[in-house]
């Protein structure tokens, strides 16, 4: 007779080990170091840019987009695996404890993300609300764990419709709650999306009575965030279990045209098509990229934005550089009658041509700033930066 207790506390425990393993190379103490360094600096720019706000800045509608994000989005991490569609299955009634368990973990993680978000926001919300900061973080906790449970009350649904209208519905609900709540509304407008919630719930509950799980919706979730996971752990240490997906990007078919049709440049068109089709580091790149210009409009002082720029720059080589490792296991790559040397040669143009075009980026986002001439002296530290971490710094690590 499966315990659903048991089988919890099994799962819970392999998830936690496997996890533990990669998250010793992924916090390593150096880069936590500049990690710190970094917070350090957003967090005083951060200040500084909220009390240079105007008065009229639209506080309720900014802080109801970013909640609204966090509290719709998200589901239960039930570490459900492929075989259990068969094992488990004639089961099904019996997990009662072990969905329960799986609610808690889920709500708690989620709700520590939330948390984060609500720190962030604390400095906005301290100059432009009212409503007590405690009070707006136990509405979002009420609201997570409904989200979540209407969440979990999709999984008895195929229909990919019914999904998108739960998100959609979730989504507007959420905004609207914080922005009557943070724009100090009537309590009658507050009342009013309760009973719509309300309503909802109980549709959900009624609706599912009769109906059965969907396991392979529920898998194919499950299967997803450790995808997440793995992506990132990935780009600091070997993951056995990670599956590679390649995405094809037409659009950015030119780029690869422009690499000469030469022996010595073998490696250097291998690692561009890895760059822009396998592994995320293209998505990753432009993530890196618009957080840094998002810092850069933040940071008042100009040397701050150097420091910021320079800090970012750091941050995407020391990612990319994975890229050396991505083909580590294809046997064929050692029969290319090429020196070692020279594919790591490639690595580094690759890399350093990404972090110039990143670092011009930063400066020409400067210039229109009218930072002075604070944008020449970005870029040409940037670019002595970027060829010492990666000609020597890195190059001479790996």
């Amino acid at each position: 007779m499966i315990n659903g207790k048991r089988l919890w506390n099994d799962r819970l425990y392999q998830e936690a080990r496997k996890m533990r393993r990669y998250l010793r190379y992924m916090l390593n103490d150096h880069l936590l170091f500049i990690l710190l360094i970094g917070i350090g600096l957003g967090a005083v720019a951060y200040r500084h840019w909220v009390q240079t706000l105007p008065p009229h800045f639209p506080y309720p509608i900014v802080a109801a987009l970013v909640f609204s994000f966090m509290l719709t989005f998200g589901s239960l991490r039930t570490l459900f695996q492929e075989a259990d569609i068969v094992f488990l299955l004639p089961a099904e009634t019996k997990l009662g404890p072990y969905i329960q368990r799986a609610f808690l973990l889920s709500f708690l993680l989620q709700a520590y993300g939330l948390l984060l978000i609500w720190l962030a926001v604390a400095p906005l919300h301290q100059k432009f609300s009212d409503v007590s900061i405690w009070r707006l973080f136990l509405v979002l906790l009420v609201l997570k764990g409904w989200n979540l449970f209407i969440s979990w009350k999709g999984n008895y649904f195929i229909e990919s419709l019914t999904h998108r209208l739960s998100a959609l519905s979730r989504f507007g609900l959420n905004a609207a709650f914080v922005y009557f709540l943070l724009a100090d509304a009537s309590f009658f407008f507050l009342l009013a999306i309760c009973a719509l919630m309300a309503g909802i719930t109980f549709y959900v509950v009624q609706a599912t009575k009769r109906k059965g799980w969907k396991w392979e919706r529920i898998i194919e979730q499950e299967a997803k965030a450790v995808r997440a996971f793995y992506r990132i752990a990935n780009l600091f240490t070997d993951v056995p279990q990670w599956k590679e997906e390649a995405k094809r990007r037409r659009w950015l078919d030119f780029l690869i045209s422009m690499i000469p049709y030469q022996q010595k440049n073998t490696f250097l068109y291998l690692y561009v098509r890895t760059f822009l089709r396998s592994g995320g580091y293209f998505s990753l790149y432009v993530r890196l990229i618009a957080i840094g210009l998002l810092l850069l409009y933040i940071v008042p002082t100009e040397y701050g934005k150097i420091a910021a720029s320079l800090f970012f720059l750091y941050i995407t080589g020391f990612q990319l550089f994975a890229l050396i490792d991505h083909h580590r296991t294809n046997l064929l790559i050692r029969l290319y009658p090429l020196p070692d040397d020279v594919r790591k040669q490639a690595v580094c143009r690759l890399l350093f041509f990404l972090l110039i075009v990143q670092n011009s980026v930063f400066s020409l986002f400067l210039f229109l700033l009218d930072a002075g001439v604070i944008w020449m002296v970005s870029w040409a530290a940037g670019a002595v930066f970027s060829y010492w971490l990666l000609f020597h710094y890195l190059k001479r690590r790996k």
